[in-house]
């Protein structure tokens, strides 16, 4: 990455989104010490004001106030409450964990009953409490944790390069003088990226110029013979897709080996299908997109009268929708992959000259054979619709795409509507728009993420945190093994193999430490020497757009790097990835609520252990079981275990489409067939964490495991659904839960919680419901 405010300042590599903050902290002792007077009164104070405000929703609130006193009057250490025989954690993670989940807890939870709904019980308190901002669609707990470590990059942009920091072996005062030189060259240059987009004075001055120098470009590439590849490959190389997406991924079949693949687009112009099918919505956009074209001028592009140019491309956009596969079926591997050669791939779409783009593409000594091609049915469909639409209808549509692409980057009147737009369509008001800074965290993630990645762990993250990650996720895997050899539906030859294919499953915690490794500064600096950061905002968008597509076509030829992450360190998110039968558990994610490691186990393994669930479960979801120990797609599973998988599956399939949620018109339905793999992978995993909780409290002194101050009515087993339960607490609005129903494979939080706590027998059993039997049970 080359700096333009001095020498060469190196850069981690970038990974996606997915971020959670909260530094952890370090281990106060914890010994257990004799009750002082003034404790065992408050303790008894707090009893008594318990028992009688509790009914009225009262002592939810004061409870947090009185253990907050029993804090500041005695020591930190585990306390027996008197004739109770219950021992509290008093350490301050065990008072903040405390605090919160009384604070979430309904006001009226001894009313409901947590087994018809769990979620109001466990988060009627949250809904009260947290509002959104302005510019929030919705929120969440994931949400806040983003909040957290977007607060915490933020504070590390802001400040000069911590070079007295010293508390681990890669912190800047134990480094060697040429790599904290490097290192600070990697700062310097992360730097000049945020200060480069907070500069909204001089990225106003410019206006909306950049956009339409790339329009430009792209009309000069168009020629009379109805040739699109000029256009198409322009769009590429600045990370903007069109008519058709095309890229290198894994071949499926033999993951080590890098390939081309070409699909369909999914989505255009709208979030979905439905959404073109809203006459309202449509109008609104149609008029917001006139706006924004009648608005610009640019010197060799034409595009005619905004109203007229609207009319026309939004038909295209609805043309294209309809011709596009389901979202679901984009996921599932029997559909979408099919070798081709590049000749017959290049056939289905002729206007766009598709072997011409690739050779332009790939490395050099690359062969150009074959292809991955997802539904080449609808691939040539798509041709058939852009040989029939006129070449300025066309032209318009890649300037558009450019301009929803690029639209973030710059500050201007002319691209105002579409702002507008896109907050109404989520429910927000017309000019919301968040605080600059919190763009330009995110903006800075999506050009030096790696740089950003190394700085956030050195202040966020420790090495204990790393072991107790990587221990959950262990016992997780045993918790795996165990249930195979208890199902009465999976045929032995294929639990054998599933087996192996847990054992094999590669755990990623924390960070990557190769590929590159965030805490080499020269690594990082190699990492990111092609990369040109300015003080330009918009060409520093550009840059590492262009940076990214160059990285992704040179693996071509290559291994598969199987270190590779694809996400940041500061992405509060995890995954499962197939093809390299991987688990991945970014830093940012491993913060409280979900994770602590100074908290009692049940609160971690209730919340983070079932994220470690849930993504291991994806190995054997719906899409996942396609692929064995090895990562590859084949037929591993017998026909009997097929039937019978596929019968539970619909189980889940008509429960989740039962459930409703408030959407901007009234009741919205789930779709459960969209839903499936995650629905599947929450059930499992919640099982899984269940069952590993279990595991490790019998290899451990149990019976002294702490409870947590104001909750010690509920049991440990409770508190562990309590702690899953605080991870998904959200509130939304109806516009925006809308497009979460129509587009995401994920079902809404609340229909996270309810669901999967249906389907989980040690809830049912934790809370004497009256039905113990799951409503339905898979893995």
């Amino acid at each position: 990455m080359a700096s333009s405010s001095g020498a060469d300042a190196g850069g981690p590599s970038r990974q996606n989104d997915g971020t959670e903050t909260s530094p952890l902290l370090g281990h106060p002792d914890e010994a257990a010490v004799p009750e002082t007077g003034a404790a065992q009164k408050l303790n008894q104070t707090y009893d008594i004001l318990k028992k009688y405000l509790s009914a009225i929703g009262i002592f939810r609130i004061l409870a947090v106030f009185l253990i907050v006193g029993v804090v500041l009057t005695a020591a930190l250490w585990p306390r027996t409450i008197p004739g109770s025989g219950v021992a509290l954690c008093l350490t301050p993670a065990c008072i903040h964990a405390a605090s919160e989940y009384l604070q979430n807890l309904s006001p009226n939870y001894t009313n409901i009953d947590p087994c018809t709904d769990f979620e109001e019980f466990v988060c009627g308190g949250w809904h009260e409490s947290h509002d959104m901002r302005a510019d929030q669609g919705m929120i969440d707990a994931l949400g806040l944790i983003d909040d957290r470590v977007t607060s915490t990059i933020r504070h590390i942009l802001e400040g000069d390069y911590p070079g007295s920091s010293s508390h681990s072996a890669f912190s800047p005062l134990n480094l060697a003088a040429s790599t904290r030189s490097a290192d600070e060259q990697n700062f310097d240059a992360m730097k000049e990226a945020y200060d480069a987009c907070m500069d909204t004075e001089a990225i106003a001055k410019v206006g909306i110029s950049p956009i339409l120098k790339l329009i430009d470009d792209v009309a000069a590439t168009f020629s009379s013979d109805g040739d699109y590849s000029g256009a198409m490959l322009y769009l590429q190389k600045v990370g903007v897709g069109a008519f058709f997406n095309f890229g290198v991924s894994e071949d499926e079949k033999e993951p080590e080996t890098q390939t081309i693949s070409v699909s369909p687009m999914v989505s255009v112009g709208l979030p979905s299908k439905s959404h073109f099918k809203d006459k309202q919505i449509v109008a609104k956009y149609q008029e917001a997109m006139a706006k924004v074209l009648g608005a610009l001028n640019p010197k060799v592009a034409t595009i005619g009268a905004g109203t007229e140019a609207a009319a026309a491309l939004v038909k295209l956009e609805s043309r294209l929708v309809a011709a596009a596969p389901e979202p679901q079926d984009m996921f599932d591997v029997t559909k979408t992959y099919n070798m081709m050669s590049v000749g017959a791939t290049a056939k289905l779409v002729p206007q766009f000259g598709l072997k011409g783009m690739l050779k332009a593409l790939v490395p050099k000594d690359y062969a150009l054979n074959t292809t991955i091609t997802a539904f080449p049915d609808i691939l040539a469909n798509v041709s058939r619709i852009v040989a029939d639409t006129p070449a300025e209808v066309v032209h318009n549509f890649f300037y558009w795409r450019l301009i929803t692409s690029f639209s973030g980057a710059v500050l201007g009147p002319e691209i105002q509507p579409l702002l507008q737009f896109q907050n109404v369509l989520q429910g927000k008001d017309a000019n919301a728009e968040p605080e600059r800074w919190r763009t330009c965290v995110r903006s800075v993630g999506s050009s030096v993420g790696w740089v950003l990645s190394r700085f956030y762990v050195e202040v966020a993250f420790s090495a204990a945190a790393k072991e107790f990650g990587n221990q959950i996720i262990s016992d997780i895997k045993a918790a795996y093994l165990r249930n195979f050899a208890g199902l009465s539906w999976m045929d032995d030859e294929v639990k054998t193999v599933a087996a192996e294919k847990v054992h094999n499953i590669d755990q990623k915690v924390g960070y990557p430490s190769a590929s590159p490794n965030i805490m080499d500064a020269a690594e990082l600096q190699a990492y990111y020497a092609t990369l040109k950061i300015s003080g330009s905002h918009f060409g520093n968008v550009v840059s590492a757009r262009r940076f990214d597509g160059r990285e992704e076509w040179s693996a071509l030829g290559r291994a598969t790097d199987m270190q590779r992450w694809g996400m940041t360190a500061a992405t509060v998110n995890a995954y499962y990835n197939p093809p390299h039968n991987e688990i991945v558990f970014p830093a940012a994610i491993m913060q409280f609520p979900l994770f602590g490691v100074d908290l009692p186990s049940y609160v971690s393994y209730g919340a983070f252990g079932a994220v470690a669930g849930h993504e291991l479960s994806h190995a054997f979801d719906n899409n996942g079981r396609h692929y064995d120990l090895h990562g590859r797609y084949s037929n591993w599973w017998t026909n009997g275990t097929i039937a019978a998988f596929q019968a539970r599956a619909q189980c889940l399939v008509e429960e989740f489409s039962n459930f409703t949620v408030e959407g901007k018109d009234g009741p919205v339905h789930i779709n459960g067939e969209q839903t499936l793999g995650e629905n599947i992978a929450d059930s499992g995993g919640l099982t899984a964490a269940w069952s590993a909780w279990h595991a490790r409290r019998s290899t451990t002194k149990a019976g002294l495991e702490l409870s947590l101050p104001g909750l010690e009515h509920f049991t440990h087993e409770q508190l562990f659904y309590v702690s899953f339960g605080n991870a998904w607490c959200s509130k939304w609005r109806p516009a925006m839960l809308t497009n979460r129903v129509v587009t995401d494979e994920h079902s809404p939080d609340a229909v996270r919680i309810k669901g999967t706590v249906a389907n989980s027998r040690g809830f049912r059993e934790a809370f004497q419901c009256p039905v113990k039997e799951p409503t339905c049970e898979l893995w």
